[in-house]
């Protein structure tokens, strides 16, 4: 399997919202020496709980991998431990002070924005039920449905919108990065869940336009101050770069100082400390109060702690603001939390509501973050909130019964994660990247797989299937519809399997065409197309980033993919995008793709002739089995074929597998 490692370089914001999407799948349990469980009834002793961190994070496999930690506990209105472990920066040893070190939260800062959101409910400025355009001022999202988008749809990331994760690296400002890449509503909205940045920073949008202030301020004003939260903000100030915590790649080298787009971004941008982070849960968990003050009702508390999105009783997604993955760790505890992933920096934080427990941690370094961090909720909740609930068991359905789930399922936030599912007796076989997996029924519309892990499944108002939520917490996988097979790709085609797979997963350039034209050569643009939609990004209408693209019906995606760094062009001002595309040019464009996130070389013998700048992504794609079917190695390597035209059955070939190599990369 693919071993992905970081870059040195930063990787793309898209690429950084994949791996927080996919790898914060599944809570690691790393091996190592553990303190046995205390009760059930939750941490209470603060000795207690530092002796169980301290383990924690005094595991060799853990001190190796990370570079800093900070870590709170709170019980009720008491700080049960807050403490910094490793280093904020390592060069000149510098200890992590959990009042004074600054982390960059990322996505925790979501949490904030929909509090503040509340208020604005509470005050009777925002009604959750009326349309956004009432508070959107002149800003006019498009809407294919003929169900109006709510502020409940926009804080429970049920939007309908055909694209949430907008990728830009230009510097906007918020409201900038609003109106120029809004999306369009495509699904109904309150109708299916994905995860949604676009969607958080239009709740920031819709604050400025309500209140008339920047989001900036009437966080700090309204949340910041009156919680004493004093080493907090969504500006990169000087004082939070003085304080601010080293970030770190997985191969531990810092990471170049950067910004956030938009420069204030509501979904992502907040620095904190875990002292004030502690600040903000107690508020939540002692009714909207702490000390003497107090940022909301108990009602809109408990208003804003309940689940409000889920695809089965048994697996929650979203309240308004808060998130459910990890589920299978909560225990049968009911538990909210958000978590946070920029690069260098990775954050988790969980509160217990009916317990009035929560916790926080955040490190500083890419390196296993996942597996760290997922690894010590399991642990916490194992220690603290011992599993007690028995297992459902099987139920005996026939292959008939089951028909009605089979189908192509395609995640709904990136494209080219997809499941086929097919009924058997009995049982569910569901096959992605990885062999297949067998799911039993155990419920109304709920599964379990091999490992424990549960799938449920959505109906429509009409009682048809069209959801999946399995494996990825950030979204549900929507039914594919069938579709007309090609009328020159027969079921028997060598390349059948990758040409309907790349449709499946919108990566064609024609997605309504009858013919598929498998033995064209392809164009640098029309790949370069292909590639882009395959990632799943919005087409966005920018200038041209070369003198001979300009008005190409493709330019905005030839653009897209160099402001990525994805393609460089033929030149220093051209990219020849009517050119034919070669082999070994097409290699080199999926291997930086790779590398956006952390791909390594690999190493393989060629023989024939390849350019001494495409080698090294033309070895990646043989030892990964990208290259393509026909090529068959020879005394002294394989053959590439590194000079010849891309077919488009080979580009269907290449970007299929560039779905299968990459899942399977992230686990999936």
């Amino acid at each position: 399997m693919l071993k992905v490692k970081a870059k040195k370089s930063r990787r793309s914001k898209w690429a950084t919202a994949l791996m927080a999407a996919v790898i914060t799948v599944s809570a690691v349990s790393l091996p190592g020496n553990k303190v046995e469980a205390a009760t059930a009834t939750g941490p209470k002793d603060a000795k207690e709980v530092e002796a169980f961190a301290d383990a924690y994070f005094n595991r060799p496999e853990v001190k190796k991998a990370m570079a800093g930690a900070a870590f709170v506990v709170v019980d009720n209105d008491k700080v049960l431990l807050n403490k910094g472990f490793g280093y904020a920066d390592v060069e000149s040893k510098q200890p992590v002070i959990p009042n004074e070190t600054v982390f960059r939260v990322a996505s925790v800062s979501k949490v904030f924005t929909a509090t503040g959101v509340m208020q604005l409910v509470e005050e009777g400025k925002i009604d959750l039920e009326a349309d956004i355009h009432n508070y959107t001022g002149d800003l006019k999202i498009a809407n294919q449905t003929n169900s109006k988008l709510t502020m409940k749809d926009v804080l429970t990331h049920t939007t309908g919108f055909d694209y949430t994760d907008i990728t830009t690296p230009e510097s906007y400002s918020l409201e900038q990065h609003i109106k120029e890449f809004a999306p369009t509503v495509v699904r109904k909205p309150g109708a299916a869940y994905r995860y949604d940045n676009y969607a958080s920073d239009l709740q920031g949008y819709i604050m400025q336009q309500v209140e008339d202030q920047p989001f900036e301020q009437l966080i700090d004003e309204k949340i910041f101050r009156p919680l004493g939260m004093e080493n907090s903000d969504f500006r990169m100030s000087e004082k939070m770069k003085e304080k601010l915590a080293t970030g770190y790649t997985a191969t531990k080298e810092p990471h170049p100082d950067y910004e956030v787009y938009p420069t204030i971004m509501p979904s992502g941008g907040m620095f904190s400390t875990s002292t004030d982070i502690s600040k903000f849960m107690f508020a939540h968990l002692n009714g909207g109060k702490f000390g003497n003050e107090r940022i909301l009702k108990e009602d809109t508390v408990k208003d804003m702690h309940k689940t409000r999105i889920s695809s089965h009783p048994e697996l929650p997604n979203m309240t308004y603001g808060f998130e459910m993955f990890y589920r299978e760790s909560f225990n049968g505890e009911y538990v909210i939390a958000k978590g946070g992933d920029l690069p260098g920096y990775h954050s988790w934080m969980w509160m217990l509501p009916d317990r009035k427990v929560g916790g926080f941690v955040v490190l500083n370094s890419d390196v296993d973050s996942t597996p760290i961090i997922s690894g010590l909720f399991k642990a916490f909740m194992d220690h603290y909130y011992p599993k007690t609930n028995e297992e459902l068991p099987a139920l005996k359905l026939t292959k008939e019964q089951l028909a009605r789930f089979e189908g192509s399922y395609r995640f709904l936030r990136f494209p080219f994660i997809y499941f086929d599912v097919k009924a058997e007796d009995g049982y569910l076989l569901l096959n992605g990247t990885k062999s297949n997996v067998k799911l039993e029924p155990i419920g109304d519309m709920l599964f379990k797989d091999e490992a424990g892990m549960l799938a449920a499944f959505k109906t429509d108002e009409t009682g048809n299937i069209v959801y999946l939520d399995y494996y990825l917490p950030s979204a549900w996988s929507e039914k594919v519809e069938s579709k007309p097979d090609y009328s020159d790709v027969p079921r028997n085609h060598p390349y059948a399997n990758a040409i309907y797979t790349l449709r499946t997963l919108d990566g064609v350039l024609h997605p309504d065409a009858i013919t598929f034209e498998p033995e064209k050569a392809l164009t640098r643009a029309e790949f370069a197309t292909e590639l882009f939609r395959f990632m799943g990004n919005k087409p966005i209408t920018t200038a041209t980033t070369f003198v001979d693209t300009e008005g190409h019906r493709y330019s905005n995606e030839i653009h897209q993919l160099a402001t990525l760094g994805i393609i460089l062009g033929s030149s220093a001002q051209r990219f020849s995008p009517d050119q034919l595309i070669t082999r070994e040019e097409a290699a080199v464009m999926i291997y930086r793709l790779m590398q956006s996130f952390g791909a390594s070389a690999i190493e393989v013998e060629l023989s024939g002739e390849t350019s001494p700048w495409a080698e090294e992504a033309a070895q990646f794609l043989v030892a990964t089995g990208m290259a393509g079917p026909t090529i068959l190695p020879k005394e002294g390597g394989a053959d590439f074929r590194s000079k010849e035209q891309l077919l488009h059955k080979e580009s269907a070939f290449m970007l299929s597998n560039v779905a299968r190599v990459l899942a399977m990369a992230l686990g999936i």
